[in-house]
């Protein structure tokens, strides 16, 4: 086995334990493709506001969370027209928050 494909190299191309970004874009792109393949290019918003995890608790599993906090899709996509008008999504971790609000949005419009 290369040290592409290994473990033995944390940090290198192909590494299991090695989140690839240019991987994950490719995934995101195939699953928008499927979405609007099966449902459509627009997702009415019915419900605005939902449950949202803060990512600090999402990773710490050494009890249960005891924090939830309200993410709203309208402010979601006022924030991501935002930064696609402007072409800068920085802070990355800001622009992130609010695409994850919005692919949660797209999970439920798929969902059977």
């Amino acid at each position: 086995m290369s040290a592409e494909t290994s473990n033995e190299h944390p940090g290198q191309a192909g590494s299991d334990d090695v989140l690839q970004v240019a991987e994950l874009r490719a995934a995101i792109e195939l699953a928008l493709d499927a979405f609007v393949a099966e449902h459509g290019d627009q997702v009415p918003v019915e419900h605005d506001h939902y449950w949202h995890l803060p990512v600090g608790s999402a990773f710490d599993l050494r009890g249960e969370p005891r924090e939830l906090s309200v993410g709203q899709i309208s402010d979601d996509l006022d924030e991501i027209r935002g930064f696609v008008a402007d072409a800068d999504a920085t802070p990355a971790w800001h622009a992130l928050s609010h695409v994850i609000g919005l692919l949660r949005l797209l999970e439920k419009a798929a969902r059977p």
